[in-house]
């Protein structure tokens, strides 16, 4: 009842301040000309259009007895523009992600963002954001250009709904702060789809009537713009009566040289329907009790903090460090497996080179370490897993028009 109450809520402000703004125009005060276009001079809007193309490559070495291959981490293409004045719109498109539909929100897996963008009020300080868009998730890892994101944390490549059908409404008070709010939904497949996906059985659960949540968040500049933060607050529901909360907190400095950000992030899952924890759970409950069906874990608590340092230290000559520390803990019984009983830690560091200076293109190479460790009564049931990888690539950022 309490979700259902905050989902209503929200809804009503967004959609008041939109359609306060943007009332009927009265008979008395429409153009004669009716049948004119919106759009009178095509070849001026088109040079308010802009094309990206994201791309990165890389020759990866893993460890083990996994193969190495030319991969192909990053292609995608990148569409926008202003038509009119205050509305712009953005479409951005994975290359090499599956084009299956998601059956909750009916888009697929490779479109990223499809949406449009509109400011009004005095000053042009409201806007509001339509379709399929980024969670506004306090998270620099995620802001980040994924051209230049090497490797992942887990709260980005799992935790999180990362693009997702949404209207976000925000409100820029000046040029260093923001307010956002953003109803979204909670996840891209329906409830049934994602417990079918994971071979999991319902235990009881149902999917919600309403599978949806709100962000709210704040972007914000300090100390003459060289620290950038960016905090969200998240409360969702995706099970029926198990309401989910999430708190991030993103932390960006930007000096001469040197360039880091420190993301942090606690989250309380009802229903662990992410499937981080849950595998590791499932397989100690199955060694007690040979005839447990697995399930999604309930009460799952997720921390984390994230860090990355990037320093040119001679001109176009970069050293990127980053560091991942994530754990899951399970408390609400004393039949639970306590507290971080589940961690993931990776370290990355590398050497990246600009061999020309007016383009956004860089020459790469890294190694990344990944340790996943299990503590507590999950370690009886669950053996430490570690890899690692060196890669060697390069990226390229193209501006095509």
């Amino acid at each position: 009842m309490k979700m259902k109450l905050v989902l209503t809520v929200s809804f009503v402000c967004l959609s008041g301040y939109l359609f306060a703004q943007t009332a009927p125009v009265p008979a008395s005060d429409t153009t004669k000309e009716v049948s004119a276009p919106l759009i009178k001079k095509r070849p001026e809007a088109l040079q308010n259009v802009h094309m990206n193309f994201l791309l990165r490559s890389s020759l990866e070495i893993p460890d083990g007895d996994k193969q190495s291959a030319m991969r192909l981490n990053e292609a995608r293409i990148e569409v926008l523009g202003t038509i009119l004045p205050d509305l712009d719109f953005r479409i951005r498109y994975r290359l090499n992600r599956s084009q299956v539909q998601r059956d909750l929100d009916n888009a697929p897996a490779s479109l990223d963002i499809a949406s449009v963008n509109y400011k009004f009020g005095n000053g042009k300080k409201w806007s509001v954001n339509v379709g399929k868009q980024a969670a506004y998730v306090g998270n620099w890892e995620f802001e980040t250009n994924p051209t230049y994101e090497y490797q992942y944390s887990e709260f980005v490549n799992f935790q999180t709904n990362l693009f997702l059908m949404g209207v976000r409404l925000g409100y820029q008070v000046n040029k260093n702060h923001g307010f956002f709010l953003q109803l979204h939904n909670t996840y891209n497949n329906a409830f049934n789809t994602t417990y079918t996906n994971a071979g999991y059985a319902a235990d009881g659960l149902k999917g919600s009537k309403t599978p949806m949540g709100v962000y709210a968040s704040w972007l914000g500049k300090m100390f003459d713009q060289k620290l950038h933060t960016f905090w969200s607050y998240d409360i969702a529901q995706y099970a029926s009566g198990k309401t989910n909360h999430a708190v991030a907190l993103g932390n960006k400095v930007v000096l001469n040289k040197l360039k880091g950000y420190l993301d942090l992030q606690w989250a309380a899952m009802a229903v662990d329907y992410v499937n981080i924890a849950s595998p590791s759970v499932n397989k100690y409950q199955q060694r007690l009790h040979p005839d447990f069906t697995p399930a999604f874990a309930r009460d799952i608590n997720y921390k984390g903090a994230v860090l990355r340092l990037d320093y040119e230290f001679v001109p176009g000559w970069f050293i990127t460090t980053k560091g991942i520390f994530e754990s899951a803990s399970q408390t609400k019984n004393s039949a639970a497996p306590g507290k971080n009983f589940r961690q993931n830690i990776g370290l990355l560091a590398g050497l990246e080179y600009k061999p020309i200076a007016s383009q956004n293109m860089k020459l790469f190479g890294y190694y990344y370490n990944n340790q996943v460790k299990y503590r507590n009564v999950i370690a009886d049931a669950n053996a430490h897993q570690r890899s690692s990888l060196f890669a060697v690539g390069v990226l390229y950022l193209v501006n095509a028009f």
